[in-house]
C-alpha cells in the first residue's frame, strides 16, 4: 500500500459515492465527469490493496473492506474540515480554546446555559472547564493556567485582577432532619455551633492557605468537592452553609432542613460572585463573549436571564 500518495479528494470522492448511491449521482454533485469519478475510486483501491465497492449490480455496493474503510474516511475528512476552520477563526484572531475557572458555588444550570450558547456562537473554540473553590479560581487566572474565573466562595478578590461583579448567590445554613440542631428553634447560640462537626469547604490554593471563612465549630471536616458535602449533609455526618440552588429540593421534600446561626439573616447569605482576569489578557472574541454574558446575567437563581 502507498499510503503516502492518499489524497483528501480522493476520500472525498469515496465518501460522496457512498453516499449518492452511485458513481453518476456523485459525478453530478461533485460536478464531475463520471469518468473522473471513476478514476478516483479505481486508484484509491488500487493504492489501499482493496476492493471498496461491488460493481458486479446495477448499482455500486459498498464491500466489507469499504464499510470499515468508510468510517475511518468520514473521520479524516472530518478532522481536516475542524483543523481549517479552527485555523482560519485563529487567523482572524479567535482563540482556539477558553480556558475557564468556575467556583463551586456557581450555578450547574446557568453554566450549562452558557456554555450551549457559547458553543452554538463558537463552534470551533474549545474549553478547558476547572470547577474549584475559595482561592483555587483566583489562583489560576493569576498564574495563567485559565483565561478567565468566576469567584464565590472567596471573600476578597485579589487587588491585580480585573473584576465585573455579578448577581449573587444565596448560601443557607442546612442539616439532616435527625441532626441534633435541626430540633433547635430560632438562631442557634455559637456555643451550642461550637460543639457539632461542621462540614466546610476547603482548597489546596496558596491564597487561602491556613485561612477560615465562616467556620464556627471546633470540629470540622474539611473537602474540597461540593457534591461530597451535600451527600454528608444528608447523610446527618455534620453542618454546613450550601448554595440555596443545590438544597432547595432537599428542603423542599425534608431530607435537609433550614437552620439560623447567629451571622446570617432567615432568608440566608447574599454571597457576591465575581468574574475576574487578568488586566494583561489581550481579549479575543471568544473570552470578549465570556464577559459581556457574565455581565449581562441578571439572575443565578436556576437558568440565567439575559436582556
Amino acid at each position: 500500500m502507498n499510503i503516502e500518495r492518499f489524497s483528501l479528494d480522493q476520500l472525498r470522492v469515496f465518501v460522496q459515492v457512498a453516499d449518492s448511491g452511485s458513481f453518476l449521482a456523485a459525478s453530478r454533485i461533485l460536478a464531475r465527469a463520471q469518468s473522473a469519478v471513476s478514476y478516483a475510486i479505481g486508484t484509491l483501491e488500487s493504492q489501499l490493496n482493496v476492493p471498496l465497492f461491488d460493481r458486479s449490480g446495477y448499482r455500486p455496493q459498498l464491500t466489507d473492506a469499504g464499510e470499515a474503510l468508510l468510517r475511518d474516511a468520514r473521520q479524516v475528512l472530518d478532522q481536516v474540515d475542524s483543523l481549517q476552520v479552527r485555523a482560519n477563526a485563529f487567523s482572524q484572531g479567535q482563540e482556539l480554546e477558553v480556558a475557564l475557572a468556575v467556583d463551586v458555588f456557581f450555578p450547574t444550570d446557568c453554566l450549562v446555559d452558557l456554555l450551549r450558547r457559547f458553543r452554538d456562537a463558537f463552534p470551533a473554540v474549545t474549553v478547558r472547564l476547572e470547577i474549584e473553590a475559595l482561592g483555587a479560581v483566583a489562583e489560576r487566572v493569576l498564574d495563567g493556567r485559565s483565561m478567565l474565573g468566576i469567584l464565590g466562595t472567596l471573600p476578597t478578590t485579589p487587588p491585580n485582577l480585573l473584576r465585573v461583579s455579578l448577581p449573587s448567590v444565596m448560601v443557607v445554613g442546612v442539616v439532616s432532619p435527625q441532626h441534633p440542631l435541626a430540633a433547635v428553634k430560632g438562631r442557634i447560640p455559637d456555643k451550642l455551633l461550637a460543639q457539632q462537626t461542621q462540614l466546610v469547604l476547603s482548597d489546596r490554593s496558596e491564597l487561602t492557605a491556613r485561612q477560615d471563612f465562616s467556620v464556627h465549630s471546633r470540629l470540622s471536616w474539611r473537602m474540597s468537592d461540593l457534591g461530597t458535602k451535600h451527600a454528608l449533609l444528608r447523610a446527618g455526618m455534620g453542618w454546613g452553609y450550601m448554595p440555596q440552588h443545590v438544597v432547595k429540593d432537599d428542603l423542599k421534600n425534608g431530607k435537609l432542613v433550614r437552620i439560623l446561626t447567629s451571622q446570617h439573616a432567615p432568608e440566608g447569605m447574599a454571597l457576591p460572585i465575581q468574574c475576574v482576569y487578568r488586566p494583561d489578557y489581550r481579549a479575543g472574541p471568544a473570552l470578549s463573549w465570556w464577559l459581556d454574558s457574565l455581565a449581562a446575567l441578571k439572575t443565578l437563581d436556576g437558568i440565567s436571564v439575559i436582556e
